[in-house]
């Protein structure tokens, strides 16, 4: 038998996730995502018409979302990164020198492209 009370629906208002550091920073690492897709675009352009690609990269708004695409993967890497000792199970000296050695690939391999980009212009 079927009861006449309505089920409690809690309310979620729009910015439930700016209440707890955890879900704004999820979510700011998911926000990255676009940028990600606008990089994808761009390099999609690249491959497909590189004289419209040479033009393209040239405009000043295009400038500012690479600029802005660049900090939102230097976020994505800055928290993928912090996650890495929560998930490894490792001695407390083992973990910092793996995040250590981390960002030092990463700055490695981005001055060999930057080096290979300026020395091909």
């Amino acid at each position: 038998m079927a009861t006449k009370r309505k089920p409690y629906i809690r309310e979620v208002n729009a910015g439930w996730w700016k209440k707890l550091p955890f879900y704004r920073d999820y979510m700011l690492r998911e926000g990255t995502s676009v940028f990600a897709v606008w990089v994808s675009v761009v390099l999609l352009v690249a491959l497909l018409s590189p004289d419209t690609f040479m033009s393209l990269v040239k405009n000043p708004l295009v400038i500012i979302l690479n600029l802005a695409a660049f900090l939102a993967s230097l976020l994505h890497t800055k928290t993928w990164y912090a996650l890495v000792p929560k998930i490894l199970n490792l001695p407390e000296a083992i973990l910092k020198r793996l995040v250590q050695t981390l960002w030092g690939l990463t700055i490695g391999v981005s001055v060999v492209v930057l080096a290979l980009a300026a020395a091909s212009y």
